[in-house]
């Protein structure tokens, strides 16, 4: 009965691994495109030095139009997108997709009952911290059962409000940041655009913010 407000973006996620001819040196990339958001995510391992992950959130018909490409097309396309820089590329896995959406949860707790991570909230991908939230959901949900004594009911709604309260403030935080972030990048109005270079150059040119931004991104 717990109830979830979702709000379409009008976008799918397009997921595939590929195989790359150059090695990716553990170096995660991102491009703002017109055509949506493209990330390449390396894969850990002596073996995926060649190997990443992408996530393409694009506009629904762009999405459908890169499903139906052969694999060899949607390795040029993907290549190209990304400026070639880890050379031609090979499919590893058939590409699929994935709505994308915001998804507001009120209640995240009931009698006997607590939501985590994509049960509880959903965020565009653009910032890679829709893990992490779950992750933070999960420690803080485990360390307010370790700290309850055995005589209490954890289950009851009262002790689980504890968690839902502890939680609420960084998932409203994120969820607002990256949806205005993506709202930001989805704007074509001709003056935004530096105003974009700008915050995105000045980020890169505080070693005290950006290196706040990286261990929040790790989750350190």
């Amino acid at each position: 009965g717990l109830k979830a407000i979702n709000t379409p973006y009008g976008e799918l996620g397009v997921v595939a691994n590929f195989s790359c001819e150059k090695p990716h040196r553990g170096i995660a990339r991102q491009w703002f495109r017109d055509d949506g958001v493209l990330a390449w995510l390396p894969l850990a391992g002596a073996p995926e030095a060649h190997r990443f992950s992408m996530v393409w959130s694009t506009p629904d018909a762009h999405a459908e139009t890169l499903l139906a490409l052969s694999p060899e097309a949607l390795c040029e396309r993907v290549a190209v997108a990304g400026n070639n820089a880890l050379g031609a590329l090979t499919l590893l896995t058939p590409a699929a997709a994935f709505p994308l959406r915001l998804m507001r949860v009120p209640k995240t707790i009931a009698p006997r009952l607590a939501l985590i991570g994509d049960a509880a909230h959903g965020i565009h991908p653009l910032s890679g911290h829709g893990i992490n939230l779950g992750y933070q959901d999960a420690r803080t949900l485990a360390g307010l059962l370790a700290e309850t004594p055995e005589w209490q009911d954890i289950g009851s709604e009262r002790l689980l409000r504890r968690y839902s309260r502890a939680r609420q403030e960084e998932i409203l935080l994120m969820q607002y940041t990256t949806d205005t972030i993506r709202r930001i990048f989805r704007e074509k109005l001709p003056a935004l655009k530096p105003l974009r270079n700008i915050g995105m150059k000045l980020t890169n040119d505080l070693p005290l913010l950006k290196n706040l931004l990286v261990r929040y991104a790790i989750g350190a």
